[in-house]
């Protein structure tokens, strides 16, 4: 019953833009090298990050949902200013080499109000939670062949029915990995608290407009995105930053998650290398690659920090999951550096079939 309640409809309300406060200094970028073109599955590849607050605030000071998504609107714009690449666009260079750019240009983050017809419990304890999750984290397909225009970053605040609400993420692995990702929000937390403690957020809220055309539906969450396969398992490794190179460091967790899951390694796999935020490589290896270092496996849970995300009342999230979403049926590595110490962070996402 649990898991038929939570597949009932999320319904999207609202939509609007959140850019920075200030206009960003003109010729900022993030460089994307990629040794083949990127084709349009690989512009899907995203970080989905959701997190459960069974209520906003306490008692008679409680506040709805609808007004916590308008609050966020108002502290987003003001740490985007800090943080201009997540506002930012993909497009081709302007030197015309066929290589790809992440252009700081203010456009913004997609922010969306939805209705849930579930409760919370229910939700969290369906079977199928896994696979409903993508309703809670809106994502719209990167257009290939024209993607200045095409948000790279989505936060969706759901509703469920009387006893909580979700702040659902979706963030395009090419603007930022779930390392630099949790950073931001971290960074987020920080600005909108202390706006709410400084009186700083318009109270009553200025509340989101309803952004679809007069006369329709709100729509079904996702309706404009490539479905999501729910049995994808990710694992997740530390390696020693100079043990060894970058790319025999993503062969040796390629094949020590092929070890852990007991399945057998795929020919080849996708290879993504993040140094934070100025720079990301786009490749593929084979499993001939040279491997290197040792790899020591990590939770999700132990190395982002993502259940202290507390943006009303220091109210911190019952619940907090956090996946990589790769094109479908691929094998997905992405090298990391979480921090300025000596290690790098390597994720290796795959089918349940095969790695």
């Amino acid at each position: 019953m649990a898991a038929a309640a939570a597949s009932k409809l999320v319904r999207i309300d609202s939509m609007q833009s959140a850019m920075p406060v200030r206009m960003t200094p003109p010729g900022r970028s993030r460089r994307i090298s990629a040794a083949t073109p990127l084709g349009p599955d690989v512009l899907q590849r995203r970080c989905q990050v959701v997190l459960y607050y069974s209520k906003v605030g306490h008692g008679e000071e409680a506040e709805s949902p609808a007004t916590v998504g308008a609050w966020m609107k108002e502290s987003l714009s003001a740490v985007l200013l800090s943080h201009p690449v997540m506002a930012g666009r993909l497009r081709r260079d302007d030197e015309g080499r066929g290589c790809w750019e992440i252009k700081f240009n203010d456009c913004g983050v997609r922010l969306l109000q939805a209705t849930a017809e579930v409760t919370l419990s229910e939700f969290l304890c369906s079977e199928d939670r896994d696979e409903r999750e993508a309703k809670l984290a809106y994502w719209e397909d990167v257009n290939a062949d024209n993607p200045n225009y095409s948000p790279l970053f989505f936060i969706q605040v759901t509703q469920f029915q009387g006893d909580g609400y979700s702040i659902g993420i979706s963030c395009s692995l090419l603007l930022a990995d779930p390392f630099v990702l949790a950073r931001f929000l971290k960074s987020w937390t920080r600005t909108h608290t202390t706006m709410f403690a400084n009186g700083q957020l318009t109270k009553p809220p200025i509340h989101l407009c309803y952004s679809h055309t007069s006369g329709h539906p709100p729509c079904h969450s996702n309706c404009n995105s490539t479905a999501i396969s729910a049995t994808a398992t990710t694992t997740l490794f530390k390696v020693a930053r100079n043990s060894c190179a970058t790319n025999a460091a993503a062969a040796t967790c390629f094949r020590e998650a092929a070890r852990k899951l007991g399945t057998k390694p795929a020919s080849s796999y996708s290879l993504m290398i993040s140094d934070r935020t100025v720079y990301l490589t786009v490749e593929s290896a084979g499993f001939d690659e040279v491997a290197g270092g040792s790899a020591t496996e990590v939770a999700w849970r132990d190395q982002l920090g993502i259940e202290e995300i507390s943006l009303v009342e220091a109210t911190k999230p019952v619940h907090a999951s956090c996946r990589i979403v790769p094109c479908a049926g691929e094998t997905l590595v992405v090298v990391m550096q979480p921090s300025d110490e000596d290690e790098l962070m390597v994720s290796v996402t795959s089918p349940a079939d095969k790695i």
